[in-house]
């Protein structure tokens, strides 16, 4: 029905869906400014930022940067401290690579003061033998994405029925994965009700 490579394909293919739809790869990256110089190159891996910080090295302030669109890029290229960022791309001996683009355009230099919080890419499988990289609950998902493919192919009515099923399998991983929410993010700091008012005598 298909081959060996064929179907780790599939199984890479469903892995990146799921890390697209969901938070289930998450990591960072730091890069250093350089004065008068706007767009700064972003890891081949990432999927979507989630969020970029600058760190003031004079100062000790870090703030987090709004994105913005395009249309709203300074025409002027002002340099300064920046305030916003937008996603962009450049060419890198004829390779196409997204950029993180700041503005104003940094006035100085800085030391790894560019933070990007970013969705990964999952690594490729290369062959069976390999795990995927994404949480070992959602593993299981990955079957059902390439049998649905796989059926699919095939257009006789069991083919199609079960390419049905899988199909279905699969909407449910995803509804699963974007209702995920990471272990190690419940443990936050809470407010404890004052019932009895003893916080009112302060």
């Amino acid at each position: 029905m298909a081959t060996d490579a064929q179907i780790v394909a599939l199984l890479n293919e469903g892995q990146i869906k799921l890390c697209m739809e969901a938070y289930l790869l998450l990591t960072s990256a730091t890069t250093s400014t350089v004065a008068s110089q706007a767009a700064y190159s972003v890891p081949s891996d990432f999927i979507k930022i989630e969020a970029v910080f600058i760190y003031n090295t004079s100062t000790g302030n870090k703030r987090k940067l709004r994105p913005i669109d395009l249309m709203r890029r300074d025409p002027e290229r002002s340099t300064g401290d920046p305030l916003y960022y937008y996603i962009w791309g450049t060419n890198v001996s004829s390779s196409n690579s997204f950029t993180v683009n700041l503005q104003p355009i940094p006035s100085t230099s800085g030391t790894s003061d560019l933070e990007i919080w970013f969705r990964q890419r999952p690594l490729t499988m290369v062959s069976g033998g390999q795990a995927p990289e994404i949480p070992e609950h959602f593993q299981y998902a990955l079957p059902c994405y390439a049998a649905w493919k796989l059926f699919q192919r095939d257009q006789s009515p069991l083919s199609l029925s079960l390419a049905g099923m899988y199909k279905a399998e699969w909407d449910e991983w995803i509804r699963s994965a974007q209702a995920f929410i990471n272990p190690l993010t419940l443990d936050q700091p809470s407010t404890i009700p004052d019932v009895m008012g003893y916080t009112s005598y302060y």
